[in-house]
């Protein structure tokens, strides 16, 4: 069995080509070219929870059997990785040999890539505006790779601890990609995306942080944070104002306690109101609504192309 840790993807994926590889997921996805299960959850009572989750990709360069199990922790401690667990690729023909892959690396990665593809496509071009709710690994990995689709000036952070707020805080200043960009610190979610062009949620919140009457008139959204039932992030209310799109229509209604509870209040009529972003390709919309929101739990499809493309690259530059 081969093994790459979170070394080997670090150097075989650059924020640029997650973001190109999160289009080739989304594309497959939507195009029906794969079959993955909705994710089967085992929680602990101690508020962690182990997620399952399998594919199988029918045809391209990223064709074949995988499986991703990882166990989440909601309150890693500052600095740690949330997502620990591994990607498996069972059917390389390299010797007939298993192949796995670090899954915390690659869900940090993904996970932020997709909401920068999203904003690529849905946020109006010149947004300079950048609001964080959340200060954990996703919340770094989601502010580098906003950078990479958007001329970014200036950044709200918000987070219900003060110590990890410093401590996000002091992590941008002294990162060099961010020397000419504005940070500063909000005191509630509602102060941080007031004039925010672009918001990103990454949070383990159960309760609702942003209302309808929070939100700029003008704004892109991607709610990451919750993609388990027990967890909310945004009133259910925002998605009958928004123009919004999924990552997947099965998952994201069978994970999504905000869609579901959008649905029971009347917000959003029928579960085929969710576009899924990979039905865009590349295709940014004309006419973009003021308000749009990406809402994501994240795909096996995802990590399966993800961890090939690792694998693709040792095995063009072996080291």
């Amino acid at each position: 069995m081969r093994y790459y840790n979170r070394e080997h993807v670090e150097q075989a994926l650059s924020i640029q080509l997650a973001i190109e590889l999160s289009q080739v997921a989304f594309a497959l996805q939507s195009q029906g070219k794969v079959m993955q299960s909705v994710r089967s959850i085992i929680p602990a009572p101690d508020g962690r929870l182990m997620g399952t989750m399998p594919a199988y990709i029918s045809e391209g360069k990223y064709s074949g059997f995988g499986l991703k199990s990882v166990l989440v922790d909601f309150n890693p401690h500052q600095g740690a990785a949330s997502h620990e667990g591994c990607i498996l690729l069972f059917d390389e023909q390299a010797n007939g040999e298993m192949v796995t892959v670090d899954a915390g690396s690659i869900t940090e990665l993904r996970t932020a890539a997709a909401s920068a593809w999203a904003t690529h496509l849905l946020a109006p071009p010149q947004a300079t505006r950048l609001a964080i709710l959340g200060t954990g690994l996703q919340a770094r990995k989601h502010l580098l790779t906003m950078l990479a689709v958007r001329p970014i000036e200036q950044v709200t952070i918000w987070g219900r601890n003060p110590t990890n707020v410093d401590q996000f805080a002091t992590w941008c200043a002294e990162h060099p990609v961010l020397n000419n960009i504005t940070i500063t610190i909000a005191e509630t979610p509602a102060e941080a995306v007031s004039d925010a062009d672009i918001i990103c949620t990454v949070t383990a919140a159960r309760a609702p942080l942003l209302h309808l009457g929070d939100l700029p008139q003008s704004c892109h959204i991607n709610a990451v944070g919750a993609s388990a039932i027990g967890f909310q992030e945004l009133d259910p209310a925002i998605y009958g104002a928004v123009e919004h799109y999924v990552d997947s229509q099965e998952s994201c209604w069978n994970a999504s306690q905000c869609l579901q509870q959008a649905k029971e209040k009347g917000y959003l009529p029928s579960e085929h109101l969710s576009r899924e972003i990979g039905e865009l390709g590349t295709h940014i919309p004309e006419n973009r609504p003021k308000r749009t929101l990406f809402k994501s739990v994240g795909l096996a499809v995802q990590d399966l192309v993800f961890a090939r493309e690792v694998l693709h690259q040792n095995q063009s530059n072996p080291t």
